[in-house]
């Protein structure tokens, strides 16, 4: 269970990226969005960008993460605390999510400016609702940008829809909630009622990190008067940035003639490859690396000195296999230690030119994630003109011609291997790490958190079969259940907090786990235990996928039974079955792929869930999703229906040196019972296997020479 508190994971996000910055200049406006002070531009970030801003003032605090989705469109996920400071005679006390979403609709021309649409409050509850199409023409040290608004930017100065001559929807704009119901998407507002104008421009000080930004705003603030939050105001802001480390900026504001506003822009460049980090030892080739060695290497074979020096690059040699006379030799290969697969496999090759023989000329590899096969790779042995006998060699240009040595092949299968290693099962390994639970969008207390060690535990009894468990050991703790859950459905999730109350100190997870590929194209794995924090039982799920096919098929059912708020061994009387049918696209365009999953959910209701993700070459991954079931937006309660944003960041682009571990969550705006899955079991065994799909490891193929 992932409960985010939207704001400590802004401000967290943002310390993180002061030491990974994108290159190039940081544009986002205070609502995240490229743009001047408040008002959105038509230019877009950098292709993979995210960026954090939080802006502060005392009329309302807001924070975003704003990705660059593709080159064309640019979403954010914003997080808004009105009358943060509690400022006397306003009784404001909304705190807000919303999305927003802009498109390019043409690049600027030496001529021709950059034209944009965008929506601001695309799903939310319609408190920022607003539209528009905006254009920007830079010369030189100066940026204008002049637009059309609908919405919130039409407060000022507006004039009749031009719209309306194609339908007279267009004239007139619905008041109050926008959308339907809260949370769920203002489709029958956008682009309704009078237009307004907005525009501004910003100026760069020529060999200073300066920029002065003027803007003219079309919107009053007239829901932030009312509230009393704001007096009679201006359409006149302006402002300056500093840009005091490249990608790291501070902005300062006068808005409105009423109020400064403070923000802190950061940026992380998602496309970016890690440097190659290699592990660097004497190898058991060299008498300086024979020492090191344990007794029962044999230092006369090679196989040994292969799966010693293997083991200390933070690899896992399984088994061999060749046919005497034939120069091809497979290996099958677990990787424990690099981030990228393409590092792992090279790393290997590396040590195969120091220890393999010289007649195997061809070196086939079969790499497994967590015991799953994936997609093979060839390399065809380039010349040895000298061995080396320190592991770790520097970066080179790698040409076309070594990257066509290595190809992606279907999996491969050692059925009968000359070689297997034997890793000793079972085998017991225990950890312990420090963690930490947050909770916000609690109307009455909107940061709760829980500071926690979390104790794990891996009982491998084979390969393919492991026992897992987690436990919580509180440290601090201030979750409650002031607010209890007012779901009318049955409470599969809405009653999160009585876990992290009554269980404060429990067990998060007991179970037992198998995975196994049968062939190169049909992957298992099944489950039995206490599988996640609110839920235990037993389940399946079975994956079909072609070798370099863009498409797959994946089926889960689980029978489970609701656990007792103390998070021990007990059980609720709620049980149900759910699965899912699922159909996946790798799509061929900037690494999307797309998964749709229908089928029935833990409350019982029948839908359908969306997802989209994004994942680039070195493991970090973005995405968001949405599910529709039979159950009524007013059955389903605030936020309508259940909709979320997936991050996947992987250690190594913090911490120096190889490590596969990854920051994974999942935002949601409000915990409801809906169209919720069971955590880890719809659509797991796709995601976990794309870094060994054919399309990840044929784009990486230049990683991989030695």
């Amino acid at each position: 269970m992932n409960i985010l508190d939207c704001t400590l994971f802004l401000r967290r996000l943002v310390s993180s990226l002061f030491c990974l910055v994108l290159a190039g200049n940081l544009l986002a406006s205070d609502f995240g969005t490229t743009g001047l002070i408040t008002l959105p531009s038509a230019k877009m970030q950098l292709d993979g960008s995210l960026t954090a801003t939080l802006s502060r003032n005392e009329v309302v605090d807001i924070y975003n993460v704003t990705f660059q989705a593709t080159p064309y469109v640019e979403a954010t996920f914003r997080y808004a605390i009105f009358n943060p400071r509690e400022q006397f005679g306003s009784t404001d006390v909304l705190r807000d999510r919303s999305y927003e979403v802009k498109v390019s609709l043409m690049k600027e021309g030496a001529k021709l400016p950059a034209l944009a649409i965008g929506v601001r409050d695309l799903l939310g509850t319609g408190v920022w609702s607003g539209e528009y199409l905006v254009a920007t023409k830079g010369w030189k040290l100066i940026e204008a940008t002049m637009g059309l608004g609908w919405g919130r930017y039409a407060g000022r100065g507006g004039f009749s829809n031009p719209l309306s001559i194609l339908s007279e929807n267009f004239e007139d704009r619905p008041t109050g909630f926008i959308g339907e119901e809260v949370g769920g998407f203002s489709t029958k507002a956008f682009f309704r009622g009078p237009v307004g104008v907005f525009g501004g421009l910003k100026v760069s000080v020529p060999r200073v990190p300066l920029k002065f930004a003027v803007e003219y705003s079309s919107d009053i603030y007239q829901r932030e008067a009312r509230f009393g939050s704001i007096g009679d105001s201006s359409p006149v802001n302006i402002g300056m940035e500093w840009t005091f480390k490249e990608g790291v900026m501070l902005a300062a504001a006068y808005q409105q003639k009423q109020f400064l506003s403070l923000t802190l822009k950061a940026a992380l460049d998602a496309k970016n490859k890690p440097k190659r980090q290699y592990e660097r030892f004497y190898s058991s080739a060299d008498q300086l690396g024979r020492v090191e060695a344990p007794e029962q290497i044999d230092l006369a074979k090679w196989y040994d000195k292969l799966l010693f020096d293997a083991e200390r690059s933070g690899l896992r040699v399984h088994a061999a296999h060749f046919r005497p006379g034939d120069d091809q030799i497979s290996f099958t290969l677990s990787n424990d230690r690099y981030a990228l697969w393409a590092d792992a496999l090279n790393q290997f090759y590396v040590l195969s030119e120091i220890h393999l023989p010289e007649n195997f000329e061809r070196i086939a590899i079969a790499p497994l994630e967590d015991n799953l096969a994936g997609s093979s790779v060839l390399y065809d042995r380039s010349q040895i003109s000298e061995k080396a006998k320190l592991v770790g060699v520097p970066p080179r240009k790698v040409t076309q011609r070594q990257v066509e040595r290595v190809r992606v092949q279907p999996a491969l299968s050692l059925d009968r291997p000359i070689y297997r290693t034997n890793f000793g099962y079972p085998r017991l390994a225990l950890g312990a790490d420090l963690a930490m639970r947050v909770q916000l969008m609690d109307p009455n207390e909107p940061l709760k958190h829980q500071l926690y060690v979390k104790g794990t535990g891996r009982l491998a009894i084979s390969e393919a079969f492991n026992i897992w468990s987690a436990v919580t050991v509180d440290i601090s703790n201030d979750f409650n259940t002031v607010r209890p859950s007012n779901s009318v459905l049955p409470r599969v999730r809405s009653e999160i907090n009585q876990y992290l109350t009554q269980g404060r100190n429990g067990v998060d997870t007991m179970f037992g786990e198998y995975r196994q590929s049968f062939d190169s194209e049909i992957h298992l794995r099944a489950y039995i235990g206490i599988l996640e924090e609110m839920f235990g039982g037993i389940g399946a799920e079975l994956l079909f996928e072609p070798f370099a096919a863009r498409w797959a098929l994946g089926i889960n059912l689980n029978w489970v039974r609701q656990r007792d708020f103390d998070k021990r061994f007990g059980f609720q009387d709620f049980q149900v079955l759910t699965g899912h049918a699922s159909l996946f696209y790798a799509s061929p365009f900037y690494n999307f792929d797309f998964g749709l999953h229908i089928g029935r959910y833990l409350a019982a209701d029948k839908g359908y869930t969306v997802e989209a993700r994004r994942t680039f070459d070195n493991g970090f991954a973005i995405g968001a999703f949405f599910t529709r079931t039979n159950v009524s937006s007013e059955d389903f309660g605030e936020g309508s229906f259940d909709k979320g944003l997936f991050f996947s960041m992987p250690y190594s682009f913090f911490i120096k040196g190889n490590n596969r571990s990854k920051y994974n969550t999942v935002v949601r705006a409000i915990e409801r019972d809906g169209g919720r899955r069971l955590e880890g079991a719809v659509g797991n065994l796709w995601w976990d296997r794309r870094a060994l799909r054919y399309d990840a490891l044929q784009n990486n193929r230049d990683r991989v020479v030695p």
